[in-house]
């Protein structure tokens, strides 16, 4: 479960993540008149099995049934793991189009709420989990070398927004330009050969701006700032 909101007076619009599906949104008739009908399935974070009707011709799936396959209690016991599972599910629902994030992304969110299971990420983790769904969904920054020339050394570079990777000192760049750090470029091209257990918390200097960077480039894409960033920002500093 990605995300639900209200629908009229008695109803629900669900967003999940299937693994087949990919990203899909239905409508569950009287999800909040009658609890008995899908009881706490429709939490988020939940892990379900789904039986839904398609409408066809555009129109909205029905949700009949589902069946609750995990809860993820842990994540409900902790308020930073709450708030990291939040910022993940939106991210991933915001970036998704309908049909996207079968097999690969399903994993990928998976594994990130099982560990989420057990104890908050750290900052490099959730790092990874922007890069890896940005990959996922095509939209991976060019770390690797200039976008323009194809250099790969320079004595300074800036994160390009509109061209979607770095730049070298030679070439022009756009008006939405980032200056990235050596060291931060290293942090974030190590992350391809590893896996999100294996991620090791960086320094802090490089992960602050990886994270900077990061959720410049997903709010262009997007289109709007995160709220559970927000969120995750203002419990990090104890507001």
């Amino acid at each position: 479960m990605l995300d639900r909101q209200l629908f009229g007076d008695a109803h629900r619009v669900v967003v999940f993540l299937g693994k087949k599906s990919g990203k899909l949104s239905a409508v569950a008739y009287n999800a909040r008149r009658s609890k008995k009908r899908f009881g706490a399935s429709l939490d988020l974070f939940c892990k379900i099995d789904v039986q839904f009707v398609d409408k066809g011709h555009g129109g909205m799936p029905e949700l009949k049934e589902t069946t609750l396959i995990d809860s993820h209690p842990g994540i409900r016991a902790d308020l930073i793991s709450i708030a990291h599972a939040g910022y993940l599910s939106e991210l991933t629902s915001s970036l998704l189009k309908d049909g996207q994030g079968a097999n690969g992304v399903f994993k990928l969110l998976s594994v990130a709420l099982g560990m989420l299971d057990s104890s908050p990420m750290n900052n490099s983790q959730l790092r990874y989990y922007e890069l890896a769904l940005l990959d996922s969904v095509g939209l991976a920054p060019v770390m690797d070398q200039c976008v323009s020339c194809g250099r790969n050394s320079s004595k300074k570079w800036l994160f390009d927004l509109d061209e979607g990777g770095i730049i070298c000192d030679t070439c022009p760049h756009g008006q939405y330009s980032i200056p990235v750090s050596d060291s931060s470029l290293r942090f974030l091209r190590s992350m391809k050969h590893q896996n999100l257990k294996e991620v090791q918390e960086g320094a802090k200097g490089d992960v602050n701006e990886c994270r900077y960077l990061l959720s410049t480039l997903i709010d262009q894409h997007v289109g709007r700032k995160l709220k559970a960033r927000e969120f995750l920002r203002n419990l990090a500093h104890g507001k």
